[in-house]
C-alpha cells in the first residue's frame, strides 16, 4: 500500500458531482471515479476553446491519443498510461500552457525571480501526484522513466496534429519538438466532438484499455470513500 503524500497541510475543498467536497491536498485513488472522470473531461477545452467552432476537448484529445497509441505500438497498458495521462485535469482543471508560461516569465521578471521556477515546480508535483492516484486507481501502476518518455512524446505529436488540423497552416510556427516525426496512426481525422460524445467514447476507451469490471470496481470503491468522507 502506498502511503499518501499530502499536498498542502490544511484541506483545500473542492466540489464532487453529488455536492460534496473532496480535499485536493490529498492525492487519494479512493478519489477517483472513471465515470465522473469522463463527464468532467467532455466539458474541458483545450487550447482555451479558441479554435473555431464547438470546443475540442481533452476528453476527445486522451481517446484519440490512446487509440493512436494502442494502433502505433500495440500496447494496451501504454494506451491506458495516456487515456489517463490527463485525468488529474477532472480535478484541478486545464491550465493553458500559455498561460503557465506567462506566469513564469512574469514571476522571473519580478523582485523575486526564482518564485518563478518554484511555481512551475509546484503545479508539476500537484499534477503529477494526482496523475499517479488516477493511474494508480486503474490498477495500471506507474510508468518508468522510458515510459513517461514515451507517453509524453505521443502527447507532443498529438499537440502537434491537433494544432494543424484546427487551426490550420498559420498553426505550424507552433508545432513543437518531437522524438517520432512520422504520423499518428488516428482513428479519422480529428475534428471536434460534442461533449455527450467525447464522454461516451472515453467510457469505451476506458473499459477497453482498463477493463469493465476494474471501472466498477473503482466506482464501487469511490462511492464507499465518499460515504465515509462526506
Amino acid at each position: 500500500m502506498n502511503a499518501l503524500v499530502r499536498l498542502a497541510p490544511e484541506p483545500v475543498w473542492s466540489f464532487r458531482p453529488d455536492g460534496s467536497v473532496r480535499d485536493l491536498a490529498a492525492p487519494d485513488p479512493a478519489e477517483i471515479c472513471f465515470f465522473a472522470t469522463a463527464n468532467a473531461l467532455s466539458k474541458i477545452a483545450r487550447f482555451n476553446g479558441s479554435n473555431p467552432g464547438i470546443a475540442y476537448s481533452v476528453a476527445q484529445h486522451s481517446v484519440m491519443g490512446a487509440d493512436a497509441v494502442f494502433n502505433e505500438t500495440g500496447d494496451a497498458q501504454l494506451a491506458a498510461w495516456f487515456l489517463l495521462h490527463d485525468g488529474e485535469e477532472y480535478l484541478l482543471g486545464d491550465k493553458p500552457t500559455p498561460a503557465q508560461r506567462l506566469l513564469v516569465m512574469s514571476l522571473l521578471h519580478s523582485h523575486t525571480p526564482t518564485s518563478g521556477y518554484m511555481a512551475r515546480d509546484f503545479w508539476g508535483h500537484i499534477k503529477d501526484k494526482w496523475r499517479e492516484a488516477g493511474w494508480r486507481a486503474a490498477g495500471l501502476g506507474l510508468p518508468d522513466e522510458d515510459q513517461r518518455a514515451l507517453i509524453d512524446d505521443f502527447d507532443r505529436r498529438m499537440l502537434n496534429a491537433e494544432m494543424m488540423a484546427l487551426f490550420g497552416p498559420a498553426a505550424r510556427a507552433q508545432l513543437v519538438h518531437v522524438a517520432h516525426k512520422t504520423a499518428l496512426k488516428l482513428k479519422g481525422g480529428i475534428r471536434p466532438w460534442a461533449p455527450m460524445l467525447a464522454e461516451e467514447r472515453f467510457i469505451t476507451s476506458a473499459k477497453r484499455f482498463i477493463g469493465e469490471e476494474r471501472l466498477l470496481e473503482q466506482a464501487a470503491l469511490h462511492a464507499a470513500h465518499v460515504a465515509l468522507n462526506s
